[in-house]
């Protein structure tokens, strides 16, 4: 996002959406393999972080399953694949000062809610598909791709397990958590990560338990995995 642009109006979403990619028979980059059958998912949740440029976060994100802690500045996409609602979402500010957060919560092609903090350490927090009383467990094992350049631009990826695929679409940069791959059991994940329109060279990562396994640089495509 160019810094001229004032991140105070609106934005454009994080469009999320999961769908069966059987004809593609998985990632086709690279020694990803073939995961099989790749049936259709239900949509899936995201949130975009917003507000004055470079102000500093610290989320927790959690469905009804795992949870995850998110670290990072405005502007930030996160998202769920996998995801198991209901959601709950509360991102606060680490910085004593008066700049501009705002937090917007999608499902699907939907926005659901929008909050907004400009209070010294303030706190914005969203909901997805009802209340969920308690934020879940940590995340195990805890699988993240992390899309960190450039940092202009729209990304597609494909994201999967053994036995799913999830399609999405988001701005950069972009913090992807899956939730329970291969039935929070050890197995093969791969994704694979295309630009929209190219703006500079690709920059993801794919941690496992805040290990990072695999990293990926390049054009206009790249590609992680990890296991089986």
């Amino acid at each position: 996002m160019r810094a001229g642009l004032s991140l105070r109006g609106l934005f454009r979403s994080v469009i999320l959406t999961s769908a069966a990619i059987a004809a593609l028979g998985g990632c086709q980059t690279g020694n990803t393999g073939s995961p099989g059958n790749t049936p259709n998912m239900p949509q899936q949740s995201s949130y975009r972080i917003v507000g004055d440029v470079g102000t500093p976060f610290r989320a927790i994100v959690s469905d009804s399953r795992s949870s995850w802690q998110v670290s990072g500045t405005v502007p930030t996409s996160i998202a769920i694949v996998n995801d198991s609602p209901p959601d709950r979402i509360a991102v606060s500010k680490t910085s004593n000062d008066g700049r501009l957060l705002s937090l917007q919560v999608i499902q699907g092609f939907t926005v659901g809610t929008l909050d907004s903090t400009v209070s010294n350490f303030g706190t914005a927090v969203g909901s997805i598909g009802g209340t969920l009383p308690a934020f879940a467990n940590p995340a195990s094992p805890d699988v993240r791709y992390f899309v960190k350049t450039p940092l202009v631009g729209v990304f597609n990826a494909l994201i999967e397990d053994e036995k799913n695929s999830f399609a999405l679409e988001s701005r950069i940069p972009a913090v992807i958590l899956f939730d329970s791959p291969n039935g929070g059991k050890s197995g093969r994940v791969d994704g694979e990560f295309s630009q929209v329109t190219f703006t500079g060279v690709f920059d993801v990562d794919l941690a496992i338990n805040g290990q990072v396994v695999q990293s990926a640089s390049g054009g206009t495509t790249v590609a992680v995995h990890a296991g089986g």
